[in-house]
């Protein structure tokens, strides 16, 4: 059968009490067992009856109350951090959702947690009785939906570069990151590029590679490839190879803003210039792209117009309207000085 849609509705969570019913037991076996108290005498087969009944129940302690006890916050809205790198872009995004959250006078926080998934994360993230999460699909299974949909979760929205069907869904395509500088080098007159990317690249890394890969076949561009970390000596004998090579790529693209800038260091300490030798463009808009010597062209969403498409659809989900999918905002390109036009003959080997 197929997954069923996660639905924001008003439902009661599952109490010790619950627990206790369905393995037969007393709440304060239950209150044993649970919190593992030591000299409570209980046997393996009960201990195992209530971990069981607590299991199909999708019953977590609920250590909100006592948060509540002690005075410190409950989270309105549970972010979860993410086991992948998504890009700054999408970074930024979470950063001005959580603090808009906070601003709005709901509490906010960032679960920390990244080992687990399915539900041992639902149960993780449940134990907080957050009202809202936001988490990758990568962790964010239909096991652990359940478990934040019995906890009371109000609203749930997964985000990756394809929907699910089993919960709303925030689709963030990462190939337009790759995609769109080959594009713009591309209409600026380079028929040979470059593109850097991370020597451990993750999925979103992997997707902005395959992107780039696309525009070059669908432009006969001819497209190399140099895997680096984000630092200028990775790439520095790969810069001096380039200035003596008649042959050498005009115009480098990297997977995001912190190659991009280390590349130009490489590039300048080779003595090739950026842009009259090489032209160079970043992704996801770093906060000193813009003051980067050269000003550095790059890619990027509108994060702000996101975070307010977020906050709409989980005011909508409280409510108890049904959500299913949300898009990120188009990527944009931003030509800065980095990014000019070929010209022949000017490559300065003295």
């Amino acid at each position: 059968t197929e997954p069923s849609m996660f639905t924001p509705q008003v439902v009661k969570a599952p109490t010790s009490a619950d627990v206790a019913l369905a393995a037969g037991v007393s709440r304060a076996t239950v209150s044993f067992v649970l919190n593992d108290k030591p000299n409570s005498r209980v046997s393996d087969d009960t201990r195992h009856r209530v971990l069981e009944a607590a299991r199909l129940l999708g019953y977590t302690p609920n250590t909100a109350a006592r948060s509540l006890a002690s005075g410190e916050a409950v989270a309105g809205l549970l972010l979860a951090a993410s086991t992948s790198d998504h890009g700054a872009t999408v970074e930024r995004t979470f950063d001005a959702l959580l603090c808009r959250t906070v601003d709005d006078g709901t509490d906010a926080l960032r679960h920390a947690d990244t080992a687990s998934t399915g539900a041992e994360a639902g149960q993780l993230w449940a134990k907080l009785r957050p009202e809202a999460v936001l988490a990758e699909a990568e962790r964010c299974d239909e096991a652990a939906t359940e478990v934040l949909r019995l906890a009371g979760v109000r609203a749930l929205i997964v985000h990756g570069p394809v929907a699910v069907d089993y919960a709303p869904s925030l689709v963030i395509p990462q190939r337009p990151f790759g995609s769109i500088p080959i594009e713009h080098l591309a209409a600026l007159g380079h028929r040979h590029i470059v593109y850097v990317t991370p020597a451990g690249p993750g999925p979103a890394a992997a997707e902005r590679l395959a992107g780039a890969r696309e525009a070059a076949d669908r432009l006969r561009v001819r497209l190399d490839v140099a895997h680096a970390a984000a630092s200028a000596r990775t790439l520095r004998d790969w810069a001096h190879g380039l200035r003596y090579d008649p042959a050498a790529p005009t115009a480098v693209a990297a997977a995001d803003d912190g190659l991009a800038m280390a590349a130009i260091r490489a590039l300048t300490d080779a003595g090739l210039r950026v842009p009259a030798d090489i032209a160079v463009v970043g992704a996801d808009d770093h906060p000193a792209s813009a003051d980067y010597v050269p000003r550095l062209s790059t890619v990027t969403f509108d994060a702000e117009t996101l975070a307010t498409t977020l906050l709409e659809a989980y005011a909508r989900m409280r409510a108890g309207e049904r959500v299913e999918r949300l898009e990120a905002p188009p990527v944009r390109m931003i030509a800065r000085e980095s990014s000019t036009p070929p010209v022949a003959g000017v490559r300065n080997a003295g």
